[in-house]
Formats: structure tokens, C-alpha cells, sequence
């Protein structure tokens, strides 16, 4: 069961700014900077981290106290360059992506659709939701997504008992004290 924190909009595009938003609330801009310095092995303070991830190569030096091997930096640097390419994705964006999972964003049939998809293929069993404040916390969800999950059958409408054990389906334990 994958954390996933979800952001709504009224449309798609609305939800993406959102989740940039998000992005840019999670990863401070000296973080982003730090972070990025780490991987590519530099001072990387003079760049606006709001900004595109630098052009010079990760300086492929020993390793040192905090810092990986360069095969393993330069690996690293290719995949966020991959991924700042792929999602137009700045400084900030990009190290807030490579070290977290990005929320669910969409409208509400597109989050409901999506998690059904990712549970119908096996890719998880559920989730467990981490609301963020920029992201409108859990009142959204509740009221816009789980009535499509609900419609869609795979959201319960009533519960099994008053546990999260009797929820799931399992026996009571046995106790021996």
C-alpha cells in the first residue's frame, strides 16, 4: 500500500499547477541547490533553483565524506537530467520529484480511474493517503474522489465490524495471558 498524496483540480491542467505548487513547497530552494551540488560533485549555489538543472557535467572526483562514487553520481545525474527533460522540470521540481514520489494529480475521475487501474493490475492493494495542506488536505478526496471509487465498486460503502482487523477480514487473536 504506496503513500500517495492526492491533488484536484477542476481539470487536468489545474491539477498539475497544483502539484507543482506542491513541489515547490516541499523542496526548499537551498535544499534543492544542496541536493543538486551533492550529485554533481560542485558549488551549485550561484544557481537559481527555480531554474534548469546546469549543463556542466558532474565533476567526476574521489568520493568524499558524503559523496558517492562518480560512476554512481553520474547515473544519478542522467536520470534527473531525464527527468527534468521529460517533465520540464526545474532545479526545485526535479529534486523534488527524484526523492518522492509525485501526488496524484488530476481531476477527480482521473484519480479515481488511475488508483483503480493501479489496483486492478496488481500494482498495489490500496493506499495510504498523506494529505499536504497545498494539496487541500483529505476533505477533497473524501467528498469528490471516494464517491467515484464507491460508484466504481472498489470503495467500500459499509464496514465488516469496528476493527481495521475485522475490516480486513481476519480472524481475532487468540490471546494466552
Amino acid at each position: 500500500m504506496p503513500e500517495v498524496t492526492v491533488v484536484l483540480g477542476d481539470t487536468a491542467a489545474e491539477a498539475r499547477e497544483r502539484a507543482g505548487e506542491l513541489d515547490r513547497l516541499r523542496v526548499p530552494p537551498g535544499h534543492a541547490l544542496r541536493a543538486l551540488g551533492r550529485i554533481w560533485g560542485r558549488d551549485l549555489s550561484g544557481y537559481d533553483p527555480d531554474g534548469p538543472l546546469p549543463g556542466l557535467d558532474p565533476d567526476p572526483g574521489p568520493p568524499g565524506p558524503g559523496r558517492a562514487p562518480a560512476d554512481e553520481r553520474l547515473r544519478t545525474a542522467a536520470r534527473w537530467r531525464a527527468l527534468a527533460a521529460d517533465g520540464g522540470l526545474s532545479i526545485r521540481r526535479t529534486v523534488a520529484r527524484a526523492t518522492a514520489p509525485p501526488p496524484l494529480a488530476g481531476t477527480p475521475q482521473d484519480v479515481a480511474g488511475r488508483m483503480d487501474t493501479l489496483v486492478r493490475e496488481g500494482v498495489a492493494d490500496g493506499f495510504v493517503l498523506v494529505p499536504h495542506p497545498a494539496a487541500g488536505g483529505l476533505d477533497d478526496f473524501v467528498d469528490r474522489v471516494v464517491p467515484l471509487l464507491q460508484e466504481r465498486g472498489v470503495f467500500r460503502t459499509a464496514y465488516e465490524g469496528p476493527t481495521l482487523r475485522s475490516h480486513l477480514g481476519l480472524a481475532a487473536p487468540v490471546w494466552k495471558g
